[in-house]
This record gives structure tokens, C-alpha cells and sequence, in this order.
């Protein structure tokens, strides 16, 4: 039988042209593993989906219990299933009361979707407004909203009557109009670089989608979880959305994703039609229970979210190197920009030979992410940003 990475590169769809074709044997804590027992350094933490690293015990007991009892039993929003009742409560409890309804799918993407059809039903509009430089998802309403015409081209027509404004600029305030049926907004927008929101203006925004009566759409599916320090990175900024958006770490490194909202808005799916939205595997109770792990997790080791901002100070300040231009981002989650000397494509590819796992943006050019499980201890995190610099150095000699 051919190898792993053989089989790879010649059965599995392509989205690039040189994938890395790392093979992965195993992964535990904030490591991975190859075949031959070679330990990699997790830097991005599969995209800020391993908030906990890899294998957390709570989370696999977690999942081991519900496997034992059933695995799915019917489409979403039929039968009162445990997990997640049990999660749509605990979410809610790290909430504004404001929220009062959770409704459960598969990914980032769909939850986006699934809100732009609310924010239309709800308000009878159909205008979108966006930002440049912003990813929610790849699917068609997802890819509309894009903030860049570079990842479009080949898929028009995409929704009409969408715009994107840019980030962090007061203009957009006279954009939103009593036409505007949602903003698709986020606290520190992730594809381009990990840029944090002026906190005025995104109170602003949020002040102006209720003055016109749009729908203010967080997305929240990179910043949930505890990566940024609280909870969810809107409650540092002191305001409640019309609908929040979550994915990646909230399943605890399986498929899932939600959309939370007050019921007022909620129950638009509810009649004329009835299942306004539905998924077959939303809310899969599995998925459901590994995230009620993460919960679990991070309310019995409380150290993990309130070290993050020393955390944070450190790789401030352990990176400073004449090549890199500067650094911008909250909490875990961090974007070095590379000055145009030093290729960023050459240190990530250096960086994982060296055993450290790093990656680069959609929007952001010449730039590396670090965003490290929130396990990460000092001294692994100390490790990995010393080896950057060290690449960096040797590629500038």
C-alpha cells in the first residue's frame, strides 16, 4: 500500500499548488507528531480550533461518554437531545442576557449563512455590508461578503447587494442605512492580520444598526473560546450583538458551529416557512458534548484564560528583530508582519523543518500567525517565538 503522504497528494483534492504534506501520526497536548516520532511545536492550534491543545482528557472523556450512548438519532431541532440543551445553556451562561437562543450547525460558514438569511427575513432587506480584508467562510452567501475580489474570481454571480467598507473607519456609519439588513462585523478581524477594532467605532456601529434598525452580526468563530482573554472577545468591548456567530474552538477539535441570538429575532425560522433553516448534522451530540468538555476545561483551570495577557506581553516583547515591520493582535492571536527583505512562505516552511508549526493570513501579505494553544507554558511559548527569530536571522544573513 502506498504511503500516507503519497496517498495524499494523489487522492485528496488540492486547494494549493504545494501543499506541505505534513504527515501526522498523532497529536497530544501542544504537540503533533510525525511517523517517526518527530515532535512539532503548535503555533496556530489548527487555526484557533485546538484552544486546549490536542487530546485534553476532559474533552475526550467527554466524547467517549456521549459515542457510548448515541451518535445521532435525528435532523436537527425534532427531539430534545442532552448535549445539546445542556450547551445551548452553558453558552448562554458566559452571555449578555440579551442572548436567548442558540441554534446549533456544522462550521463557521454555515452559522454566517444561516444569520444573513435571518438578518433578511427579520428586517425585509436585503443589503449586506462587510469589511475589506474579512473572511467569514467560502461558501456562496459567505463569499459574497468577502472583503477581497482576489478568491472571487470564477465564482460570480455571487448575492447582489452586498458592500464592504472599511475596517475601523467612521465613514461606514453613513453607509448603514434603512436599507441595510446586517453588518457582518468582527472585534478583531482575523484575516487580515489580526487587526483589533477601535472600541468608539464598533460601539459606533453597533449604536448605528439599531438607530436604522439593520442587524448587527458578530463573528466570533476565530476570538470565542477564551482566546483573546474573556470568553467571547465582544464582552472586553462592552456591547451586545443582534447575532453572534461560533465555530472552530467552541467544538473542542470536532465539527461545529452555532449562531446565538435574542428569541425575537430567533423565531423568524420558526413559520411562514416552517424549518427556516436546518442541517442534518447540526448540533451533532457528540460534537456537542466535546464542546461541553471545552467548557468544563476552561472553567476548572480559570490560569489558562487569565495568563493570557502576560502571555501576550511576551511575545510582544521577545519579537523584535530588524526584519520584522511590527506586530498586531489581542491575546493569543497574533500576526508578525515581515519586512519585504524576508520571504514569509521561506521561515514558515524553514520553521516546520525546524519542528514548528506556524502558518500565513488570506489578507495579509508577508506576514506569520501565532496563535498557540492556550495551554501553551512559558517556556514551549518561549521555545517557539526564540526559533523564529533565529530563522529570521538565518534567512537575513
Amino acid at each position: 500500500m502506498a504511503d500516507i503522504k503519497s496517498l495524499f497528494l494523489d487522492h485528496v483534492a488540492q486547494v494549493v499548488g504545494s501543499a506541505s504534506a505534513l504527515v501526522i501520526d498523532r497529536a497530544e497536548g501542544n504537540y503533533l507528531y510525525d511517523p517517526e516520532g518527530k515532535a512539532y511545536l503548535d503555533f496556530i492550534s489548527g487555526i484557533s480550533v485546538a484552544n486546549l491543545g490536542h487530546g485534553h482528557p476532559t474533552v475526550v472523556a467527554s466524547v467517549l461518554e456521549q459515542v457510548k450512548k448515541h451518535m445521532h438519532v435525528m435532523v436537527y431541532g425534532e427531539f430534545a437531545i442532552g448535549p445539546q440543551a445542556k450547551l445551548a445553556q452553558k453558552t448562554l451562561e458566559k452571555l449578555h442576557p440579551c442572548m436567548d437562543r442558540v441554534y446549533f450547525v456544522n462550521s463557521g460558514t454555515e452559522a454566517i449563512e444561516a444569520s444573513m438569511k435571518i438578518a433578511k427575513k427579520y428586517t425585509g432587506r436585503s443589503q449586506f455590508i462587510s469589511f475589506k480584508n474579512s473572511y467569514h467562510g467560502s461558501t456562496h452567501g459567505s463569499l459574497s461578503i468577502q472583503g477581497s475580489d482576489k478568491y472571487k474570481g470564477g465564482y460570480y454571480p455571487l448575492l447582489p447587494d452586498t458592500m464592504q467598507a472599511n475596517f475601523n473607519d467612521f465613514a461606514v456609519l453613513k453607509q448603514i442605512t434603512s436599507k441595510t439588513a446586517g453588518v457582518v462585523i468582527e472585534c478583531i478581524q482575523a484575516g487580515s492580520g489580526y487587526i483589533p477594532a477601535d472600541p468608539v467605532w464598533i460601539k459606533a456601529v453597533r449604536a448605528r444598526c439599531r438607530e436604522v434598525g439593520a442587524l448587527m452580526i458578530l463573528d466570533e468563530i476565530q476570538t470565542g473560546m477564551g482566546r483573546t482573554g474573556p470568553w467571547f472577545a465582544h464582552l472586553d468591548y462592552g456591547f451586545c450583538p443582534d447575532i453572534m456567530c461560533l465555530a472552530k474552538a467552541y467544538g473542542g477539535g470536532l465539527p461545529l458551529g452555532a449562531f446565538v441570538a435574542p428569541e425575537h429575532i430567533m423565531k423568524v425560522i420558526q413559520a411562514d416557512p416552517i424549518l427556516g433553516h436546518i442541517t442534518t448534522f447540526g448540533g451533532n451530540p457528540v460534537s456537542c458534548a466535546a464542546s461541553l468538555g471545552v467548557f468544563e476545561a476552561l472553567e476548572s483551570s480559570p490560569e489558562l484564560m487569565a495568563d493570557i495577557p502576560a502571555k501576550a506581553q511576551h511575545i510582544r516583547d521577545v519579537l523584535v528583530h530588524p526584519s520584522i515591520e511590527r506586530i498586531s493582535g489581542k491575546g493569543l492571536m497574533y500576526c508578525l508582519w515581515l519586512k519585504p527583505e524576508i520571504d514569509g512562505f521561506a521561515v514558515i516552511a524553514r520553521l516546520e523543518k525546524e519542528g514548528l508549526i506556524t502558518n500565513s493570513f488570506l489578507f495579509a501579505e508577508n506576514a506569520i500567525r501565532i496563535t498557540p494553544p492556550l495551554t501553551i507554558t512559558n517556556e514551549e511559548l518561549d521555545r517557539g517565538l526564540k526559533l523564529i527569530l533565529r530563522v529570521i536571522e538565518e534567512l537575513t544573513a
